[in-house]
């Protein structure tokens, strides 16, 4: 009987809980790097910070379009003649409350917010293209990448901002854009506690949204200073939904030619009926007709020497009774 020793037990707790850690990284290895026009012009920043002329807007509609992430394999089954159109998924909820908050939060910080003394309405689209969640990741891009962890791996999510609103010249527009790369690799695990997906992405909307402050400034300062009232967005047309193929309608004529439509009156004057057609007419052949080859006729026979003059004609031949029989 084996005996089994105290000092066996922690060891072995202790092998499980490196292995475990030893494990783990591989779920985490990833870091996320921000790029794009989301540089902030320290000059601009000040002015903008520093003055007080400037009017400010009395309100904020934010809005976010994401077109989520889509692996390569999704798009199997759906043919290459007609892809299938890919529209835009709702945000999270708490996502789009944070955003809302942060616009509100950055424009009223740079002197351009303000709802009791502003004037005119601010219109902020923010669209995102490929943003994935971990559920995602785990349902086809690790799934489908199986040396993820051995080669290095990227995704992209593309950011655009935009900033409408109107002034005496009319309607402006501003446009931020910016990009969100994370890169999944086993060595990147020990940068993910300070580059983490979603930290990267709130810093990143943060900077936009500041330097989208910036360009408003710029164009509202340009203007003279007063913003004025946006006009409503036009409604998208919907799109026409094709109807559903299904087996062919019935005709509605339900009425033989020479008799009287169902409900309705009788005529009065007779129906014309169609004449029988011609049936001696030749139906045309496609191919070429051979002339038919017409029988040969006789030369005419030479007319008869004429006798001279001098010599009288010859009497003609009398045919010669028949002859009775003898009784």
């Amino acid at each position: 009987m084996m005996n089994v020793s105290k000092g066996s037990v922690p060891n072995m707790k202790t092998t499980k809980l490196i292995l475990l850690l030893a494990v783990l990284p591989a779920f985490w290895g990833c870091a996320s790097f921000n790029s794009g026009d989301i540089r902030v012009e320290r000059d601009t920043a000040q002015a903008m910070l520093e003055d007080k002329g400037i009017i400010p807007f009395s309100d904020i509609q934010v809005s976010w379009q994401n077109f989520p992430y889509r692996a390569p394999t999704d798009s199997i089954g759906e043919g290459s003649t007609r892809p299938k159109k890919i529209k835009p998924r709702p945000v999270d909820p708490v996502d789009a409350a944070n955003l809302n908050r942060k616009a509100r939060e950055i424009f009223s910080d740079a002197g351009l917010y303000d709802k009791a003394r502003g004037r005119g309405t601010l219109r902020l689209e923010l669209t995102s293209f490929g943003r994935w969640t971990y559920n995602d990741l785990f349902r086809s891009y690790l799934v489908d990448t199986v040396l993820i962890f051995i080669l290095p791996s990227s995704l992209r999510v593309n950011y655009y901002l935009t900033a409408d609103f109107a002034v005496s010249t009319g309607t402006v527009r501003v446009e931020t854009e910016a990009v969100h790369k994370t890169t999944f690799h086993l060595l990147m695990a020990p940068l993910y506690p300070f580059l983490s997906p979603g930290t990267r992405e709130n810093g990143l909307l943060r900077q936009m949204l500041w330097r989208s402050a910036t360009d408003v400034y710029s164009r509202l300062k340009a203007a003279g200073y007063a913003p004025y009232e946006l006009p409503q967005k036009a409604a998208q047309p919907e799109t026409e939904t094709q109807p559903l193929s299904g087996p062919p309608m019935p005709p509605d004529r339900t009425w033989l030619p020479g008799e009287a439509v169902e409900g309705a009156p009788a005529p009065d004057k007779p129906e014309i009926t169609p004449e029988k057609p011609d049936q001696t007419w030749a139906v045309p052949s496609a191919r070429p007709q051979v002339p038919a080859e017409q029988p040969v006729k006789a030369a005419p026979a030479p007319p008869a020497p004429a006798a001279p003059a001098d010599q009288p004609a010859p009497a003609k031949e009398t045919p010669a009774p028949e002859e009775t029989p003898d009784d």
